[in-house]
Order: C-alpha cells, then sequence, then structure tokens
C-alpha cells in the first residue's frame, strides 16, 4: 500500500484520504478538525505545535524558567524589593511575620497593601498595631464580628495630598468603601485639632467625588457601646455619626 502523502501532525492519521489531493492547510485529521473547531486543541503562534487549549506550550514554560531563572522575577507582595523567590523580603517578614495583612489584588498583576506601616505597643486580637487603646477595642470588635478591615489605609486628595482615616473597610452589609475616623483627642492637644478641622472640610468633597461612606466616631460611642450599632447601620455614601 502507497505511504500517506499528508498525514495529521497531531496523530498522525493519513489526512489526504479524508479530504483528497488538496487536504486542507493546517493537515488535521477528520477527528483532530473537530477539536479545533470545538475549541479543544490550538496552535503556539510561536512554534506552531498543537496543545490542548487549557495547556501552556513547551516552548512558552521553557522561556517563562528561563526569564524567572535569570531575573529573578518574583518580588516581595509589600515592598516589591527582591525577595530571593520568595513572596516577602527578609526585611518585611520581620516586620509583619506576627500581623494579619489584607492585600488587594488587582488583574492578578497589581498588590496593595492595605495596612499602615509603623510599630506600636498596642496589639490587637488579629495582630493588627494602633495608636491608641480606643483603636484597640474597635479593631477587636470589628475581628471578633469578622468585618474585614485595615488600619489607615490612605485616600488620595490630590497627586501631593492625602489622607488617612483609622479604619477601613472595603465592603460591609452591601455598602462598600467605608472609613471609620475616631477622634481622639481633645480640644488641648491643638496640632491635632487642626488636623481634625482640615480632615472635616475634605470629608465631605471625598464623599461625594468618590462615594465614599465615612463614620465619625469619638471616646464616647466607644465607651458606651454604641460604636457598634454606628457600624452596624450605617448609611451609604454619606458621612455618618451619632
Amino acid at each position: 500500500m502507497k505511504q500517506a502523502e499528508n498525514v495529521c501532525p497531531i496523530c498522525g492519521q493519513p489526512t489526504y484520504l479524508v479530504y483528497g489531493k488538496y487536504p486542507r492547510k493546517d493537515g488535521l485529521c477528520s477527528k483532530c478538525g473537530k477539536d479545533l473547531r470545538d475549541g479543544l486543541i490550538e496552535q503556539c503562534p510561536i512554534c506552531g505545535k498543537w496543545n490542548n487549549t487549557d495547556e501552556i506550550c513547551e516552548c512558552k514554560k521553557e522561556t517563562i524558567t528561563e526569564k524567572t531563572s535569570k531575573n529573578n522575577e518574583i518580588t516581595c507582595l509589600i515592598c516589591g524589593k527582591p525577595s530571593n523567590g520568595k513572596h516577602f523580603c527578609i526585611n518585611c517578614y520581620n516586620k509583619f511575620k506576627n500581623k494579619v495583612l489584607y492585600i488587594k489584588i488587582k488583574n492578578c498583576i497589581e498588590f496593595e497593601k492595605l495596612e499602615a506601616e509603623y510599630e506600636s505597643s498596642l496589639v490587637c486580637d488579629d495582630g493588627h498595631m494602633v495608636k491608641s487603646p480606643y483603636e484597640k477595642i474597635i479593631d477587636n470588635y470589628l475581628y471578633k464580628e469578622n468585618i474585614k478591615h485595615a488600619y489607615e489605609k490612605k485616600i488620595d486628595v490630590s497627586k501631593e495630598v492625602d489622607i488617612t482615616p483609622d479604619f477601613y473597610l472595603e465592603e460591609y452589609n452591601g455598602i462598600k468603601d467605608i472609613y471609620i475616623e475616631f477622634w481622639g483627642y481633645d480640644e488641648t492637644n491643638v496640632k491635632y485639632q487642626q488636623t481634625k478641622e482640615w480632615k472635616m472640610k475634605i470629608y465631605p468633597t471625598l464623599v461625594k467625588k468618590e462615594e465614599i461612606t465615612v463614620l465619625y466616631l469619638t471616646k464616647k460611642e466607644v465607651d458606651d457601646d454604641s460604636f457598634k450599632k454606628a457600624i452596624k447601620y450605617i448609611e451609604a455614601k454619606k458621612i455618618n455619626q451619632l
């Protein structure tokens, strides 16, 4: 028997018997041609090899391996510095190893750490380090109620200016982007009062422009536990205060 003039590059079956003297340009047999139409296989545009659609071509695997090996692409998720193939560099590991960090991932390539970068002796139940005993009470309540939150996540007001609320809730009870501002010091702290007045001027603009939700809390609400009700029944896209 005369050997087939054309064979399928995938399974090796003759193709001219099915298509005559002028088989399809990709040379596929009827079965593999059907797999192509059904989206089960694809041809690599780089090397021309046929693969299942859910598999990475060997030539791409080699490229990825070589690139990772040469450039050590894996960097620290927090600071972005080289991390010797680990998720965290040694500095960030030592700094945050006893804390709970929430990292926002966008498009599988952009990482945003929802966390403050300073040390404190006030450690909350979830590992967050805060600046005051009142903030610790608020943080522990959020953790106990399983409300995902971050401490001191900044909001960009402009390219040069940002504002730092005390707590950030990415979503709670169907409401997104909730910021909690705890007013801790009294009028005797002049610098704090100036910052507070500035913030209270900025927040209404941010609520309108960015459609965020803000909650003001004071020592009184924390002392009498009413802050829990304020969080539970917070209203969206406005400034909430008791």
